[in-house]
């Protein structure tokens, strides 16, 4: 595990790194953000960057999809810098991002919002098809209410909404930007376990969270972002054990 304060050593993964960032600066106008950022992905893995308000979490994931472009350090995927690249080519490249507070289109049917998550792979009929089924299968409640409005739907419908929509992309590499926001602690509980049974097809995930026990609970290795940089790291079961992890962020 890496102590506060020291360096970020090199790590290794049961798969192929999928993802990296390494040394990463970022800035929103004239106030620094992220600082000497790394943090790298393994295919598969699911990964967590945990943290308080204002550590920089949403902003890992914004430059990790291209929203803020580092002014120092690379976004690597699959080994090849990406920080030059358009959202757009970065989601066709296999990366999606369920933004926070879910963002779905209030006005649309769960059906509707599930075929603009498709729009990427909207030639590949086949894709779609099995993409729907899946999300169907995932999130049961989505497949009952499909000609719902989304903007009727709980809160906890909404969030399974938002996440499936990401699915239908087709994503190698999912991005949670903050699931649990707004919901009750059952709630919470509910959607991580829905991330645990999507983890489970596969598929890699990077979650940004505040909620750090839930978050840990389903990784397989977590970052503690603090004040923009990389103040601890580990095996997301030898973070929760860790006193400062305990008394800083499980309220132990």
């Amino acid at each position: 595990m890496l102590a506060p304060g020291a360096s970020l050593p090199q790590r290794s993964q049961a798969g192929q790194t999928v993802l990296e960032l390494a040394g990463v600066d970022a800035f929103y106008g004239k106030a620094q953000i992220l600082f000497d950022l790394s943090l790298t992905v393994g295919q598969g893995e699911v990964v967590t960057v945990i943290g308080a308000n204002g550590a920089g979490k949403s902003t890992t994931l914004n430059v990790i999809i291209g929203k803020v472009k580092p002014a120092a350090g690379e976004v690597r995927l699959d080994g090849r810098p990406v920080n030059d690249a358009s959202v757009e080519a970065i989601v066709s490249k296999g990366v999606t991002c369920v933004p926070q507070r879910r963002r779905i289109f209030s006005a649309l049917t769960v059906r509707e919002n599930l075929d603009v998550g498709g729009y990427v792979r909207r030639h590949d009929k086949a894709a779609l098809k099995a993409g729907l089924e899946e999300c169907y299968e995932l999130f049961p409640v989505l497949a009952k209410k499909a000609n719902s409005l989304g903007g009727v739907l709980s809160g906890g419908e909404q969030q399974m909404l938002a996440i499936a929509r990401g699915l239908m992309a087709g994503p190698r590499v999912l991005l949670l930007d903050e699931p649990s926001m707004g919901l009750s602690p059952k709630l919470t509980v509910e959607m991580f376990e829905d991330i645990r049974r999507i983890a489970q097809t596969g598929r890699t995930i990077v979650i940004v969270e505040q909620n750090a026990y839930a978050a840990l609970s389903v990784a397989d290795y977590g970052y503690v972002l603090e004040n923009g940089r990389v103040s601890l790291s580990g095996p997301a079961e030898e973070l929760i054990e860790d006193d400062y992890v305990r008394q800083t962020y499980l309220g132990a």
